[in-house]
């Protein structure tokens, strides 16, 4: 009898697979009702986006926290990580946020802050954006780097998400009480996160 070349037998065991999962029914395939949505309006996701940044930097310069936590959806996610190298993630709700950011909105830090954002829309109501940052007060500077989730409800988008390293140490202390000592919290006018990302940088 004349063998089949493994890989032509390799061929129609990977066919009879695929066959045989096309015939599976519904209730057994757990991919069934799961179909990945298109793009459709990326160009105006990244503009509303970079909108929201914008409008969270002027808070931010207005000390406006209230204006601040409008563009919010909670509980939001903070995550970051300590010295050690240790990541943590906790969700805060509106109250816990604006508890923690009120002395940076009260007394925000002054200097030049820029930024490098790069916003990737994963669908038109899920989207995220990893920043590059730096800020300058005089001979200081500092720099680093931010992400930022975002989902849209009811039309509009909102900040799910903070994602900033180093602060796991600053948050087992107690608050600062302005923003000059120890910097600046995730998310807040002079920190690298939402608080001023994208807002005078362009989507890439």
């Amino acid at each position: 009898m004349k063998r089949v070349p493994t890989f032509a037998a390799a061929l129609l065991v990977s066919a009879t697979t695929a066959l045989a999962a096309e015939q599976q029914p519904a209730e057994e395939n757990p991919m069934a009702a799961w179909k990945p949505p298109k793009l459709a309006h990326e160009s105006d996701d990244k503009k509303q986006i970079t909108a929201l940044f914008k409008a969270m930097e002027d808070a931010g310069k207005k000390g406006d926290l209230e204006a601040a936590a409008a563009l919010i959806d909670f509980p939001v996610l903070m995550i970051t990580d300590d010295s050690k190298g240790e990541a943590t993630g906790e969700a805060w709700t509106r109250e816990q946020w604006s508890q923690v950011m009120a002395p940076f909105y009260k007394k925000p830090m002054g200097g030049t802050v820029t930024h490098k954002p790069t916003i990737f829309v994963v669908t038109d109501s899920l989207a995220s954006a990893g920043d590059e940052w730096s800020h300058t007060m005089g001979k200081n500077k500092m720099s680093g780097r931010s992400a930022t989730l975002f989902v849209r409800k009811d039309g509009k988008w909102l900040v799910k998400a903070m994602v900033e390293g180093g602060w796991g140490d600053a948050m087992k202390q107690p608050a600062p009480g302005a923003a000059g000592e120890g910097g600046a919290a995730p998310g807040t006018p002079a920190g690298g996160g939402t608080g001023g990302a994208a807002g005078s940088g362009q989507p890439q």
